[in-house]
């Protein structure tokens, strides 16, 4: 567990109350999108290169960032436009595969004189359908004056400390991220200032694919093909 994960203890866990951050589905927002100079994400050798930046007039006073990055080995993929390409499936490497985790990691980014005025939410997506509403996401509350500037770190959907609340539901019940399933994944970094106003937001999108069919499912495949070529030559 990393400092930032244990200096966020005790700090609420919630869905963010503004409207703005709730109303619709997430879509990638940024004022550019690029190399975040200075951003480690909490970990050595966490590319900082491929990152949407929320900037604002003056770059001091606050800076948000989002992207997303191969757990320790593997590749993940992007448009340059804040939509990013990663596989499905469990990590090999602790505390996975006992607890799961996915192969690829979401990181953000917190810094700038004003961020002690502020309160940023992130906001998270466990459902592999598309267009998921803000309002069905899981969300973590960063109060400004509470974090240390920069605050950053490089989460994963397997994490314990993060869950989703099933919409409708009564009494609440929370859903499970499944590593496997490929879907569209959408992530925010929202800054509220003390009356609740959105001041800044980055946003991105992850397609996840299905991984590679196992043996079994390709050895299918071939036999399909064999008789495709015998139907053919049949035919002739």
């Amino acid at each position: 567990m990393s400092q930032f994960i244990r200096a966020l203890s005790g700090l609420a866990f919630g869905l963010a109350t503004a409207a703005s951050a709730l109303a619709a589905p997430i879509t990638p927002s940024f004022t550019r999108f690029g190399e975040l100079s200075g951003a480690t994400f909490g970990g050595s050798g966490i590319p900082n290169n491929r990152v949407a930046i929320y900037e604002d007039s003056d770059p001091d006073n606050l800076t948000l960032g989002l992207t997303a990055t191969p757990r320790f080995v593997g590749s993940v993929g992007d448009n340059g436009a804040g939509v990013f390409a990663a596989q499905a499936g469990v990590s090999t490497f602790g505390p996975s595969p006992a607890d799961p985790h996915a192969l690829w990691n979401f990181n953000f980014y917190i810094a700038g004189s004003t961020m002690q005025n502020l309160t940023f939410i992130l906001l998270y997506d466990f459902d592999p359908a598309a267009a998921t509403e803000a309002a069905a996401h899981g969300s973590v509350v960063l109060p400004g004056d509470l974090i240390p500037d920069p605050a950053q770190d490089s989460w994963n959907l397997g994490m314990n400390f993060l869950a989703a609340a099933v919409p409708g539901l009564t009494p609440p019940a929370f859903a499970a991220f499944n590593p496997n399933a490929a879907g569209e994944y959408s992530f925010a970094l929202v800054a509220l200032s003390a009356f609740g106003d959105e001041v800044g937001r980055v946003a991105i999108q992850v397609n996840v694919s299905n991984a590679v069919p196992e043996p079994g499912a390709l050895a299918l495949a071939g036999l399909a093909l064999l008789g495709v070529a015998a139907s053919r030559r049949r035919r002739t």
